[in-house]
């Protein structure tokens, strides 16, 4: 019996996917599959990903039209034989016993998902900064957590039985955005569901190009969201759409204060003082320190990385 199926979503990234297979490797599992999914790669980038996973035992390649990752995870976990599955991006790389630490976890607290925490690094695997997260033991604060964003959601963390993944119809592909944290509120909000954490900095995350990018309009930013707010918002009477919307608006200004990015600091300011106008005054108070407030936060870092 297959225990553990981990499935790998690939869209034109083969260049990393080597870094990802040979991370999956180094867990020194005994039980596994590997399910490459091409999620609509073009030609050349198809042949690159059959001779890489030629090199891999246990790994097989399956291909589809494009859909986008919540799509892709879906098609890869349908043809999963394991017990248990996990995800892994192609340009994401796990450290040594990562799948073992977090299956004792899920073993040891009788949980049905277990989350990880990482380290964000550039392109060539460097560390720039850890980034952790909490999870609350109770199951509505837990997903008023997720649904405001304070739990950071990276989906080459997870561990999740397979049954609890059916149980919840897997990622939500209506949603293109956000869609992991929908996948977590489901989990929560099913029956007696359980995540808990793996406090272990065991997946290394490269910083997207896109990461929190130049927000030409703050407006399509906002809206990316909407789906997944109005979604909740519907299912459970304590979320409040209008106090996320609030709450992401604070963090893209202090993000942009912070990196003293002064033309979406503007823009930011614009909509935040539609939104909340004793806001917009704070965030307008802070730009004029925005070169201490950028150095205070490198100092931070660099105590909370002290340990790489």
């Amino acid at each position: 019996m297959t225990i553990l199926s981990i499935i790998i979503p690939v869209y034109n990234s083969s260049s990393c996917l080597e870094d990802a297979l040979k991370s999956v490797v180094i867990q020194n599992l005994d039980s596994y599959e590997i399910i490459v999914v091409d999620d609509g790669s073009t030609k050349e980038e198809h042949y690159a990903c059959i001779d890489i996973c030629k090199q891999y035992a246990n790994t097989k390649l399956v291909t589809k039209e494009n859909g986008g990752a919540a799509s892709a995870r879906n098609f890869g976990a349908k043809k999963a034989r394991g017990i248990l599955l996990a995800f892994l991006d192609s340009d994401d790389v796990w450290l040594k016993n990562k799948i073992l630490s977090q299956i004792g976890y899920l073993k040891t607290q009788n949980a049905d998902l277990v989350l990880g925490n990482i380290i964000v690094t550039d392109y060539f695997l460097n560390a720039k900064y850890k980034a952790s997260k909490k999870i609350s033991k109770n199951k509505y604060s837990l997903i008023k957590d997720i649904f405001y964003g304070k739990v950071i959601m990276n989906t080459p963390t997870i561990l999740v039985t397979k049954d609890m993944f059916i149980r919840v119809g897997g990622f939500d592909e209506s949603l293109k955005y956000r869609e992991d944290h929908s996948f977590l509120i489901d989990v929560v909000g099913n029956g007696n569901g359980k995540i808990v954490l793996d406090p272990a900095y065991n997946t290394l995350r490269r910083e997207r190009e896109n990461s929190l990018s130049s927000v030409c309009d703050i407006y399509s930013e906002l809206d990316k969201h909407m789906p997944f707010w109005l979604k909740f918002e519907k299912k459970y009477s304590f979320l409040i759409t209008k106090k996320a919307r609030k709450k992401l608006l604070s963090g893209l200004c202090l993000y942009y204060i912070r990196n003293e990015r002064d033309a979406d600091i503007k823009e930011t300011l614009r909509c935040l003082k539609n939104d909340s106008y004793f806001l917009y005054l704070c965030y307008r108070l802070l730009t004029n320190s925005s070169s201490i407030l950028s150095l205070l936060y490198t100092l931070r870092n660099k105590l909370r990385n002290a340990a790489f």
